[in-house]
């Protein structure tokens, strides 16, 4: 492959344009990979698989404790309920263990 710093950077530019006015994955790409807060968590908690996945269940949870709530919480109560969640060995166990069946069955849900 060629060295990015060689290849013709308007060509880039105008194709990338196009890309971003006409697919709407690229530009929310483009747009979540340019914010400056989702890039530093990016960079500090996805540099290997393992923290991949790890926050991933975070996210996940987070999402799970949103959807199963009866009333409107505050994010201050979600992360509480998370680390909650997380620091209850058996529970932190059973959502693991639900993450990974839903990596081998190509879902991306930890309770149903």
């Amino acid at each position: 492959m060629n060295s990015l710093n060689t290849l013709n950077n308007s060509n880039f530019e105008n194709k990338g344009k196009e890309l971003y006015k006409n697919n709407e994955h690229y530009r929310r790409l483009a747009n979540v990979m340019e914010h400056p807060e989702f890039r530093e968590f990016f960079n500090l908690y996805m540099g290997d698989w393992d923290s991949v996945k790890m926050i991933l269940m975070f996210m996940k949870l987070y999402e799970a404790v949103e959807k199963h709530s009866n009333i409107k919480l505050t994010p201050f109560q979600k992360i509480c309920i998370v680390k909650d969640v997380i620091d209850n060995g058996e529970l932190r166990q059973k959502i693991c263990e639900g993450l990974e069946n839903s990596i081998k069955e190509n879902k991306l849900s930890i309770c149903d």
